[in-house]
């Protein structure tokens, strides 16, 4: 049989590292233009405020950014915020009236659009049947008119033949 034995842990040793050290980089000189020195500007002399001792720096927590309220949150318990409360709620309604108002136009719209179509479909069958009966007339003015005139040529043609017997008579 396997005896149990107890283990234990044995605490790791600590090593030192090294931390790396930056090198440091000689900054090259450039070469400037020579300038004319130019006298300087008198200046007024500033009052200097009094500079107080800072205290030490202490570490700095990430600032949680408060976000400004606007105008009307400023104004919202106010006397003033009031009428703008009241406007917004007409203006709200207005709007809920004016879609209320748009759905009805639709529907009125499609039926109106509907009547106008089985009017316009009616419409069209009648004028086909005056067209026919007016083309049927058409041809009867015509048919009448070429027999009066018919007429009328053969009245003419037997006035001239009378003129002429009655020329040749006389002469």
């Amino acid at each position: 049989m396997i005896d149990k034995v107890e283990v234990t842990k044995v605490p790791e040793e600590k090593v030192e590292v090294e931390k790396p050290v930056a090198k440091k980089v000689e900054a090259k000189k450039t070469m400037t233009k020579k300038t004319v020195a130019k006298k300087p500007v008198a200046k007024k002399p500033v009052a200097k405020k009094p500079v107080a001792k800072k205290a030490p720096a202490k570490k700095v927590r990430a600032k949680k950014v408060v976000k400004e309220p606007t105008v009307f949150e400023k104004l919202e318990d106010s006397v003033i915020a009031v009428p703008f409360k009241a406007a917004n709620k007409t203006f709200m309604a207005s709007l809920g009236l004016f879609s209320y108002v748009q759905k009805e136009l639709d529907k009125k719209f499609s039926e109106f659009d509907k009547k106008f179509s089985k009017y316009a479909k009616d419409g069209e069958k009648v004028f086909g049947q005056w067209e026919g009966k007016i083309e049927g007339l058409r041809k009867d003015i015509r048919k009448d008119v070429k027999e009066i005139r018919d007429e009328v040529e053969e009245t003419v043609e037997d006035a001239r033949d009378k003129v002429r017997d009655t020329f040749k008579k006389a002469a």
